[in-house]
């Protein structure tokens, strides 16, 4: 099912258009909500809230951005909410359990070590690092859900890179 057919089922409250629509992004909102939470109870919450609001608030969608980038701002915005009533640290401790393709690449060591470098980043460039990286939205989508520019982004995931070796130097890895 196209986007623009989901969004037209959406909006005439279709429940096949709305079990698509999860079914595309659950598990990208799921890891995305994990990684602010570090709970996945916490997460699946959060990820029930961004589907419930979705379903509430299609209506007010004008359709000006894309759907995906309408759900990840969405997204962004109920974890930024838990994140400030809960006041938790650490924004990705657990981001690496939830992907999978990351699982694969690093040990156990590795992962813990990337995983508390991303957590040491500043929480600008942290969400446009997880953004682009694991979540794999473009520039111009982060700059939307975040409304900044794309210039913007592409400043943020270069600091955020160059912090992350940075880190990752000091704390014993080669980079080639």
């Amino acid at each position: 099912m196209k986007e623009d057919d989901i969004v037209k089922g959406l909006k005439e409250n279709n429940e096949e258009s709305f079990i698509n629509m999860v079914e595309i992004y659950k598990n990208k909102i799921l890891s995305l909500c994990y990684s602010y939470t570090q709970d996945y109870g916490e997460a699946e919450d959060i990820s029930q809230e961004v589907f419930i609001s979705i379903y509430k608030g299609i209506k007010n969608f004008r359709e000006e951005s894309s759907l995906s980038t309408y759900i990840y701002k969405i997204t962004v915005s109920r974890c930024l909410d838990y994140k400030r009533r809960k006041s938790i640290k650490g924004f990705l401790t657990g981001l690496f359990q939830m992907n999978k393709e990351i699982e694969n690449t690093f040990d156990k060591d590795d992962k813990n070590a990337v995983r508390e470098a991303v957590s040491n980043l500043p929480e600008d460039l942290r969400v446009c690092i997880v953004l682009y990286y694991f979540i794999g939205l473009t520039q111009k989508e982060i700059g939307d859900i975040l409304n900044i520019s794309p210039k913007n982004v592409e400043g943020r995931i270069y600091r955020g890179k160059k912090k992350l070796k940075s880190y990752l130097k000091e704390g014993g890895f080669e980079f080639v």
